[in-house]
C-alpha cells in the first residue's frame, strides 16, 4: 500500500512540475514568457479598420501592431492568434493566449473572470441603420431587429433596453452583425461609430448613416489575462502607461485608424 502511495503521490508531483514548466501555454509570469521565448496574444478580427489582411494572408492593422510592441517591449517572439468576440474568452481561459488584445471593455462581470488592464484605447458606440430610418429616441426602435455581436458590450446594452418588440439578433462578431444590417436581415446594428463610418466610406454605402442622436455608450478597452497573472498585468499597465505618455498609442491610431485616441487621456484604474 505505501509503494502505491508514494507512485500516486510521485505522479501528482510529476503533473504538477509539468505545468509549472516555463513552457507551458498558460504562462503566468514574465519569466516563464521570457523563458520560452514567445509570448501569444489574441488580437480581435472583423474590425477594419482596427484589423485587415496584409498580402500574405496574416492579420494585421492596429491591434497587431501594439501586439508587436508588448513582444518587442518584453524581449520574445510573437504569436498572433486571430479571435472574434464568440471565442476570445476561451482562448485565454485555456491557456491558448497569454493575453488577450481584443477590444475587451473592463466590464464588473469581465473582471471576475480576468485581470483586466488600463485602457489602451476609447471608442463610441453607436446605432447604425438606414439614412430614411428615424432614430431620435429609443422608442423608435420599437418593432424593430438590431444586430450585436454575441457577448459583447453594446449585447448587454441593446438587450437591457425596455422597448416594445425589440428584437436583439446576435452574431459571432461585428462584422457578421454590420453584414446583416447592409444585406437586409436586420434593421439596425450597434457598432463601433469609427469601424461603421470605415464600412459604409469604404463600400461606397450611401443609404446607410450613423445616428448620433441616440448615444449607446462611450468606453474604453482593456488587455486581458488570467487570474492569477498579477505580474504581467503589472507589466502590461506600466506598458500602456509608457506607450501612451511617449505618444507612440496615438501613433498606431493615427497610423490606422487615421486619427489620435478619442476622448483624450485615458483613465486608470
Amino acid at each position: 500500500m505505501f509503494s502505491n502511495f508514494v507512485r500516486r503521490t510521485a505522479g501528482v508531483i510529476g503533473i504538477a512540475a509539468m505545468l509549472a514548466l516555463p513552457g507551458a501555454a498558460n504562462a503566468q509570469s514574465i519569466a516563464e514568457i521570457e523563458a520560452k521565448g514567445r509570448i501569444s496574444i489574441g488580437v480581435l478580427t472583423g474590425i477594419p479598420p482596427y484589423d485587415t489582411v496584409d498580402a500574405s494572408g496574416n492579420t494585421d492593422g492596429f491591434l497587431v501592431d501594439l501586439a508587436r510592441d508588448v513582444a518587442a517591449n518584453m524581449g520574445v517572439e510573437l504569436d498572433i492568434v486571430p479571435v472574434n468576440n464568440a471565442s476570445r474568452a476561451a482562448a485565454l481561459e485555456s491557456g491558448r493566449v497569454d493575453l488577450l488584445i481584443a477590444h475587451m471593455t473592463a466590464t464588473p462581470e469581465r473582471a471576475k473572470m480576468f485581470l483586466m488592464t488600463n485602457p489602451y484605447g476609447a471608442y463610441e458606440m453607436r446605432f447604425v441603420a438606414a439614412k430614411s430610418m428615424q432614430l431620435t429616441s429609443l422608442d423608435d426602435l420599437a418593432g424593430k431587429r438590431v444586430s450585436v455581436p454575441r457577448g459583447g458590450t453594446q449585447d448587454d446594452a441593446v438587450s437591457g433596453y425596455d422597448v416594445e418588440g425589440l428584437e436583439v439578433v446576435r452574431f459571432d462578431d461585428d462584422a457578421l452583425a454590420m453584414q446583416a444590417l447592409i444585406s437586409g436581415q436586420v434593421d439596425a446594428t450597434a457598432a463601433v461609430a469609427t469601424v461603421a463610418n470605415d464600412v459604409i466610406a469604404n463600400r461606397n454605402l450611401d443609404t446607410l448613416e450613423v445616428k448620433s442622436d441616440v448615444p449607446i455608450f462611450t468606453l474604453y478597452w482593456s488587455m486581458a489575462v488570467r487570474q492569477g497573472s498579477t505580474e504581467l498585468h503589472h507589466w502590461l499597465n506600466n506598458f500602456i502607461y509608457y506607450t501612451e505618455v511617449t505618444g507612440r498609442l496615438d501613433e498606431l491610431h493615427e497610423k490606422w485608424i487615421g486619427v489620435p485616441t478619442p476622448g483624450g487621456k485615458l483613465p486608470t484604474f
